[in-house]
């Protein structure tokens, strides 16, 4: 008799949105001075990225998706880093522009390097 194994647990596996979905994933490693406060901003301007990064000939947003939340491993290897965030882009020029031309996202990125 073949033995079939049983679990309770699901997988959280989410596949991305297509097939050619690219995944960016980004981890923030803050002072340890800083407050509340200054985190729920950082996130507000962060999340609102998905909205104001916007493709340069279309004029429209072009993140097709963002999660993010804090580190709760207890493994003991995330080197300081405390939360994620994880980007989805339709396609590699898409990332590409974000992280190198998007002016959106060069400021939130130079402002956010004190944090």
């Amino acid at each position: 008799m073949a033995h079939t194994p049983t679990s309770s647990m699901t997988s959280s596996f989410q596949a991305p949105s297509s097939s050619t979905a690219i995944t960016h994933i980004v981890v923030f490693k803050y002072r340890p001075d800083i407050t509340w406060t200054d985190l729920e901003a950082h996130f507000k301007v962060f999340t609102a990225l998905q909205t104001q990064c916007v493709h340069p000939s279309t004029g429209k947003p072009y993140m097709v998706s963002m999660r993010m939340g804090n580190n709760r491993s207890r493994e003991a290897l995330n080197k300081g880093m405390t939360h994620g965030f994880v980007l989805e882009f339709a396609s590699q020029d898409d990332l590409d522009y974000y992280l190198t031309k998007d002016p959106v996202h060069i400021a939130f990125a130079k402002a956010a390097k004190p944090l």
